[in-house]
């Protein structure tokens, strides 16, 4: 019955999918296939808390080395650093089955080969993976959903300050007007009392 139910979903497909699965089996190119490798900060923190007793506290860097020694520093932690999104677009360890959607290096001759499936394709396939519901049998790539929710978590929008951790700055009464706001309101809740007060005076 199973393999009947799936003969049945596979014939729904439309052509155009039918043949790069057909190409790219999903067991072996899929995003469910290819493993994840999660970004080196979030693996380190994670080891740290379970291995807090075992953990040994290496002391801080002195705030007065050199120059050349902070450039140094900065420059391994951004290259030591990898991204979420990064990691979705890491190439498939397993050299049999290559990621189509994304460049191959070869590792004989250290040369890269360009992706099999283009851009253009690749948007085409999405959309029709989205449409029949089969986008998580196609491989990991740039034009995919997960990739793009997670670079717009991460790079934010086009706009510099929406991204996670940032802030927009704004003009300056665009920052004063919370206060001026709070201020607005206490001063017309207090006016009927104001005015009273007001009209006691004028009357003595």
């Amino acid at each position: 019955m199973a393999t009947q139910t799936t003969v049945g979903l596979v014939e729904t497909l439309p052509v155009r999918l039918r043949n790069f699965f057909a190409r790219y089996p999903p067991q072996y190119y899929s995003s469910q296939a290819i493993p994840k490798s999660l970004p080196k900060q979030e693996s380190q923190s994670s080891s740290t808390e379970d291995s807090e007793s075992s953990a040994v506290i290496k002391p801080a860097p002195s705030p007065f080395a050199s120059r050349s020694t902070k450039v140094k520093l900065s420059k391994t932690k951004v290259a030591g650093s990898l991204s979420y999104t990064d990691s979705l677009l890491r190439s498939n360890p397993n050299e049999l089955y290559p990621n189509p959607f994304l460049p191959y290096k070869n590792p004989e001759t250290g040369r890269w080969r360009g992706a099999v499936v283009s851009l253009r394709r690749q948007a085409e396939l999405v959309k029709l993976g989205i449409k029949y519901g089969v986008e998580e049998l196609l491989p990991p790539g740039r034009k995919s959903t997960e990739y793009k929710q997670a670079r717009l978590i991460e790079k934010g929008l086009r706009i510099k300050g929406t991204g996670v951790g940032q802030k927009v700055k704004g003009h300056k009464w665009e920052r004063l007007m919370k206060g001026k706001l709070e201020e607005r309101k206490k001063a017309m809740l207090g006016m009927p009392s104001m005015i009273r007060l007001w009209k006691q005076r004028n009357e003595l």
